[in-house]
């Protein structure tokens, strides 16, 4: 891992920790494409992490962080968000010189000021994931195709830069270059949003299931469709909603104005502006994305 100019397509020791889906997925993209010569997974479950040696996902474990990145060319942060901002001023004292450490969090802002001025830190947050956890769910195709966000910051080493992005893409994700900031308004919308409204509407249908009990069985497609990330780990979303406060907050102002302008045109009984903006929904759900 050398070169002014350059970083190679191998990364030499990787260490990822917390090997759960996330990690454990990046770990067999890496085995399964001879992307390292060793994986190590860091974690405190040290019978989870045998596990996922026994599923390929990594080559072999430390339950002591500062022992498992010591010797990383690269390190790959992938726990939750309130556990990378407590291990992350560790992991940088404990790193070798010239390892380069990136992340996986769906929050970047607040993980990149924990940074500071350390250079090889590079922020990244791949749009890829199940409601499913743990590494039994992994897959080596996780990435696949997925777009994986790098927020550099202007003291982020190019060669650090160069290499998450070459790591990113040779798991098979396109990368995409933004500013921190700007990264959490975009997911709050995309991503996090849809994981409040997901929960409130399980929320409220149990709520609706206990006046009617057969309620359950008439849910089909679209709540399934609606409902389905839900079921992700809490704690995941539990730090993703307090690191990303205000933007989670703007999203969901946002929608209640969208919302509020449905349910006074079902009140008013106006026919015109409900299929009005039912129409603009299906509009712009088929022009999204359009020309990415």
């Amino acid at each position: 891992m050398s070169g002014e100019g350059s970083f190679p397509t191998r990364f030499g020791t990787v260490a990822i920790v917390g090997v759960g889906l996330m990690g454990g997925s990046l770990g067999l993209a890496l085995r399964q494409r001879r992307l390292a010569h060793r994986v190590i997974g860091v974690g405190r479950d040290a019978g989870r992490l045998a596990t996922a040696v026994s599923l390929g996902a990594i080559d072999t474990f430390q339950t002591d962080i500062a022992a498992g990145v010591a010797d990383a060319d690269v390190v790959v942060l992938c726990s939750t968000i309130g556990h990378i901002l407590e291990i992350l001023p560790g992991v940088l004292k404990a790193v070798k010189p010239g390892a380069i450490v990136t992340d996986v969090g769906s929050t970047k802002t607040t993980i990149v000021e924990a940074a500071g001025d350390f250079p090889r830190f590079v922020g990244s947050h791949p749009m890829a994931g199940s409601e499913r956890g743990g590494v039994e769910a992994a897959t080596a195709l996780l990435y696949q195709e997925a777009t994986w966000a790098i927020t550099p910051t202007d003291t982020t080493d190019p060669v650090a830069l160069r290499g998450v992005t070459a790591l990113a893409q040779e798991v098979g994700a396109t990368t995409l270059l933004l500013d921190p900031k700007a990264h959490d308004a975009m997911v709050a919308v995309t991503s996090h949003l849809p994981h409040v409204l997901a929960t409130s509407l399980m929320r409220s249908a149990a709520t609706a299931a206990r006046r009617l009990p057969q309620t359950p069985r008439l849910s089909a497609g679209s709540f399934a469709d609606m409902t389905r990330v839900s079921a992700s780990p809490a704690p995941i979303w539990r730090d993703i909603c307090l690191t990303n406060k205000n933007a989670v907050l703007a999203a969901i102002a946002e929608f209640r104005g969208e919302l509020n302008a449905l349910e006074q045109a079902i009140a008013d009984g106006d026919a015109e502006k409900i299929e009005d903006l039912f129409a603009g929904g299906a509009e712009t759900k088929e022009a999204w994305g359009a020309g990415r």
